[in-house]
């Protein structure tokens, strides 16, 4: 009798052992998976960026300088290998996009143009997207920590070594979404 106890004990413990490890890993793939959500906006983002430049070179040769380094901050930002020097380079090139200076009142084929004001709109879509995965990717990386150090999953955890993951924290003069209008009409 002692024995079918003690089955039924290390039984029960390897099963919930086993439930545990697979519940931290479905939560790390959440992870991955709503990073890659962001990676995916990012990257339709940097795909318009090609589209808004050309529009802009039409009225806009004086503004050269700054195009150029959109486009080089852009290439950064495909290039980045890591999670977080990916958002920091997105970040310097929304920065970069939000200091452009034009006015679009001495533009008014610009203004007026059908193709400029699709961009527009498509940065703006994008920018509400690419706010939406972060607080996904976020949420997923809480949910990820709270389970790891949560007993009974902290113990699996720290057998495993899983360490908590990291937020996306972005700083707050770099949380404004690219509002075209806005740093047209300055």
């Amino acid at each position: 009798m002692k024995i079918i106890i003690a089955i039924a004990i290390l039984a029960l413990i390897g099963l919930t052992g086993i439930i545990v490890n697979n519940r931290i890993i479905g939560k790390k793939n959440q992870i991955k998976q709503a990073f890659g959500s962001i990676e995916i906006y990012l990257k339709k983002r940097f795909d318009l960026i090609p589209n808004l430049i050309a529009m802009l070179n039409k009225y806009l040769a004086h503004e050269k300088e700054t195009l150029l380094k959109i486009t080089e901050l852009r290439r950064a930002v495909e290039k980045a290998s890591g999670a977080n020097e990916k958002i920091k380079a997105s970040n310097e090139l929304t920065h970069i996009i939000s200091g452009l200076n034009i006015n679009v009142e001495n533009y008014p084929g610009l203004k007026a143009d059908k193709q400029f004001t699709n961009i527009e709109h498509e940065l703006s879509d994008i920018e509400d997207q690419i706010s939406a995965a972060r607080r996904a990717y976020n949420a997923a990386v809480t949910s990820y920590n709270n389970t790891i150090e949560m007993f009974p999953a902290s113990i699996i955890a720290g057998i495993r070594k899983d360490q908590p993951g990291t937020l996306l924290e972005i700083p707050k003069a770099e949380q404004k979404e690219i509002n075209v209008n806005q740093f047209l009409n300055s």
